[in-house]
């Protein structure tokens, strides 16, 4: 490590979190750099114990869950399994929208409270606070999965991302900060013109960040776009893709193109890192210090490589629990230990939220952002093809580039046997021609949306 780096990381760094009051952050990040090698009973036990402490908390502190837990007719002392758990009604994002001051601890400091929102891409934007402990803990656990690919304190970053407010705060604060600690070098993924990308790429090659942030699709259209110019692309050590589904597809195109291995991550802004792929991209380990997470399908857990939704209850915010919250996104679990030597539980085919799914005339379940990609990958002159679902055996082909893209005959023969081959033979397919495809408010790129998909798994 140089040593401009390692000044930065054991004297510069706590100097600046102790300066901010968030010194904390380093006594998490030391936590969880131990308790991910705890023997697997221990690790459960240590889940189990934060668990009971959150549903006891909640039950006789939160207005909202002694409502809850009373009209179930249940009490935290019931809770003793797995399978317990099921008996906890779902929280739903509405909930959420709807209870917001009666899930507030109404005794907790209001000064150790912090606001924050999700970004609303699937419909009105959730409004929620987490104490400023679990600030620390979700800064630790992001920085933990992040050196699992190769970053550490003290390194260039460079990020492909779309949320405005993940970006620094311009100021003259920010300014100081960035004279002394490595700078991020940023591209916004909702503005990736050809001109900006190529400009990207050689403040790239300039700056030479070992490690690149990335919402999954923009980083792929990146690389398709930098292969398509047949230049020596700039190869960092590791990639950290994030925020979209990213399919094998993308992930081999982007691990040819950068000469790099990605290690995928879900995440979101409700919990920050969930889970996220070890240097053996052997599943994703969950971030189960902090959160435990259950997979259903309808009112029951999932067997080992069932898809299900993934539910999950925050350990840590002790100032507004969420319990047994729907993410949205869908996995499977994964068996067996993983050659890294955590313990910690792994899920697999992240296959994005429910409504990602497109249903087949069989019932059958298909991933429709696979759906999309896999077309376009075949025939690229499609450009952008986003599926929209709103009644079963029917579906809509949204085809971007306007009117005078309209596919001819053979374009239109080639999606329906696609079609047929992935969903099934009946399936009625229309066909809409737009100007764009336009990203959503969080930066995010939709492929598909079905609302049959939410009555299969619910």
């Amino acid at each position: 490590m140089p040593i401009y780096q390692q000044f930065i990381k054991h004297i510069l760094n706590p100097l600046d979190l102790w300066r901010s009051g968030d010194y904390a952050e380093i006594r998490y990040f030391k936590e969880f750099e131990r308790t991910q090698f705890l023997p697997p009973d221990e690790l459960q036990e240590l889940v189990w114990q934060r668990l009971r402490n959150i549903l006891h908390l909640a039950y006789c502190r939160i207005p909202y869950y002694k409502l809850v837990f009373d009209r179930a007719g249940i009490v935290p002392d019931d809770i003793k399994t797995d399978s317990d758990m099921l008996s906890v009604p779902i929280l739903e994002k509405r909930d959420v929208q709807t209870n917001l001051q009666t899930m507030l601890d109404p005794e907790f400091p209001k000064h150790r409270l912090i606001f924050d929102q999700t970004g609303g891409s699937t419909g009105t934007p959730v409004s929620y606070y987490y104490n400023i402990e679990r600030k620390w803990a979700r800064q630790a656990a992001a920085l933990r999965h992040d050196c699992w690919s190769g970053y550490d304190v003290g390194q260039r970053l460079a990020s492909l991302w779309g949320a405005a407010r993940d970006m620094p705060t311009p100021g003259w604060k920010q300014k100081i900060k960035s004279l002394i600690f490595p700078k991020i070098l940023q591209l916004n993924s909702i503005q990736m013109t050809p001109k900006l990308m190529l400009e990207f790429h050689e403040q790239l090659k300039r700056y030479r960040p070992p490690i690149i942030l990335a919402y999954a699709n923009a980083l792929a259209l990146f690389a398709s776009f930098l292969k398509r110019q047949n230049i020596i692309v700039y190869q960092p050590k590791g990639i950290i893709t994030s925020a979209e589904v990213l399919t094998l597809e993308d992930r081999q195109l982007i691990e040819e193109t950068f000469g790099a291995p990605v290690f995928n991550r879900l995440g979101c802004r409700e919990f920050s890192v969930v889970a996220s792929e070890c240097e053996q991209h052997n599943g994703m380990h969950i971030m189960a210090e902090g959160l435990y997470i259950e997979l259903v399908r309808g009112s029951r857990h999932t067997e080992n490589g069932e898809t299900g939704e993934i539910l999950v209850t925050d350990l840590l915010n002790t100032a507004m629990p969420m319990i047994r919250y729907r993410l949205g996104d869908t996995a499977s679990w994964d068996t067996g230990t993983c050659s890294c030597g955590r313990a910690l539980p792994r899920i697999n085919n992240v296959a994005g939220r429910v409504t990602d799914f497109i249903v087949g005339m069989d019932n059958r379940l298909c991933s429709g952002v696979a759906l999309a990609t896999f077309i376009v990958a075949k025939r690229p002159s499609f450009g952008q093809i986003q599926i929209i679902q709103e009644e079963y055996g029917k579906i809509l082909y949204r085809i971007g580039g306007g009117k005078d893209r309209t596919l001819n005959q053979d374009g239109i023969d080639f999606i329906r046997q696609q079609t047929e081959m992935y969903l099934g033979k009946g399936m009625q397919i229309d066909f809409e021609y737009v100007d764009s495809i336009p990203h959503e408010a969080s930066g995010k790129y939709i492929f598909s949306r079905s609302k049959i998909a939410q009555e299969i798994f619910r």
